[in-house]
């Protein structure tokens, strides 16, 4: 059993959209080099309780109960989260759909560094030479950085997330449903290497 502190702690969680309960009562640990995985039904809330851990709610979300705790500290200011000191930094999301979570009219490499300026406080420089060693580590040529997410195949837009979620080494990285759109040789890919970096990284992993 791991007896060291918990990252993240969730006790009797309850959230609603409007007047509709959509989490209740939701218990769940993640310890320092954990992996957690969610099981449910489509429409079950699962994304709906990643989006809480990292404050991305519509504004007619509400927490009605409960509490969010990161290190034994809570995250709740009133019934909002305030993960603003570890999103990016500690805390970091890949999305379900990597058609759609970069922008299209920025270099994959300017996505990555964008990340790295704003929590490192590198110049832009040292952040473009960072992005590309971080594609790099998700295995894909560093120069390919200068080009644009349309010029990247499904499994490549997913590793340049990684990459952009991975950049400054959080202690816990959320994935929601990373493969979703992808096909099954390129899903297991992905999959192993996530598996690879957490190891390396020494990150949770929900």
């Amino acid at each position: 059993m791991n007896k060291q502190q918990p990252l993240l702690q969730i006790n009797n969680l309850s959230l609603a959209y409007g007047a509709k309960e959509i989490l209740k009562a939701v218990h769940l640990t993640v310890c320092p080099g954990e992996i957690l995985g969610i099981v449910g039904s489509s429409g079950g809330g699962k994304s709906t309780l990643l989006k809480t851990l990292t404050g991305l709610l519509p504004a007619n979300a509400v927490i009605t109960g409960g509490e969010i705790l990161w290190q034994g500290r809570s995250l709740l200011s009133g019934d909002r989260l305030n993960s603003s000191g570890l999103l990016g930094r500690k805390l970091s999301m890949i999305f379900q759909d990597p058609m759609t979570s970069l922008n299209p009219v920025r270099t994959v490499e300017e996505q990555i560094a964008e990340v790295i300026q704003h929590h490192k406080k590198l110049d832009k420089k040292a952040s473009l030479a960072e992005a590309r060693k971080m594609l790099e580590t998700v295995g894909i040529p560093g120069e390919r950085g200068e080009e644009y997410p349309h010029q990247f195949s499904g499994g490549m837009k997913q590793r340049g997330m990684i990459a952009i979620a991975l950049a400054c080494s959080p202690e816990l990285l959320i994935a929601d449903e990373p493969t979703t759109a992808l096909d099954v040789t390129i899903q297991a890919q992905v999959l192993e290497l996530m598996k690879k970096l957490k190891q390396e990284y020494q990150t949770s992993l929900i």
